[in-house]
């Protein structure tokens, strides 16, 4: 495999928006880890893992945990039913066979030639070389990154069972510009400020979902008011 800085290099930038999913950045890095020390059988047991955050991630945003599926691939089945991957039906119907196909795929060459599905012989070697692991490597960053992209994309807060304070920036500067900034001083150099809607989201989640859909049905009205003026 090739030494490469960012050897996921499209599941980086989709999970770049998102710091605060630590446990899912932490997955990622951990088969970064495992691809750039070209420890093979530990790749293809963290490639699953990682899909499977991604997975069960993007369902507690949009169903909540516990209608989580508890094998590998029905958790992907309930992703490909919330997620749109195409706004064609025809592409979406595509895009979800290919997608499908990966997933099963993943789950085999781990339970196959994985470094913690099973023990072999001392003298055993893995059939699964540099190229061939490179290339299900790149599939799984294909995927998770599509996955990702288009779970943020398409989320809309009236049904999320959790929503994230960074993928509303337009409502938070909006919120912003209603109050004022927070200040709180620790000592005599040390200040830490938080604005409205940082503290609204930490303090009343609740409060701040209400006001983000009534902000997103309030913008949506003027849009199709200016269409119809149009």
């Amino acid at each position: 495999m090739e030494d490469n800085s960012a050897p996921l290099r499209l599941s980086s930038r989709a999970l770049s928006a998102d710091p605060s999913a630590i446990h899912l950045v932490e997955h990622k890095e951990r088969l970064e880890a495992a691809v750039l020390r070209q420890d093979v059988p530990l790749c293809l047991d963290v490639s699953k893992a990682f899909l499977e955050s991604i997975f069960k991630t993007i369902l507690n945003d949009r169903v909540g945990e516990e209608e989580l599926p508890s094998e590998f691939y029905p958790l992907f089945r309930k992703v490909k039913d919330e997620v749109p991957f195409n706004h064609n039906d025809t592409a979406n119907n595509l895009i979800g066979r290919l997608a499908g196909s990966l997933v099963n795929v993943v789950a085999e060459l781990r339970n196959n030639f994985g470094a913690a599905s099973h023990g072999d012989d001392g003298y055993h070697e893995n059939p699964i070389d540099a190229s061939s692991a490179d290339f299900v490597m790149s599939s799984v960053d294909g995927l998770a990154a599509l996955v990702y992209s288009k779970h943020k994309n398409t989320i809309v807060p009236e049904r999320a069972t959790r929503i994230n304070y960074q993928d509303f920036s337009e409502f938070n500067d909006w919120l912003d510009e209603q109050g004022e900034d927070y200040e709180i001083v620790v000592g005599e150099d040390t200040v830490f400020r938080y604005t409205a809607s940082q503290v609204l989201y930490e303090q009343d989640i609740s409060a701040y979902q209400e006001m983000l859909i009534q902000y997103m049905a309030n913008e949506e009205g003027e849009v199709e008011g200016e269409q119809y003026d149009s």
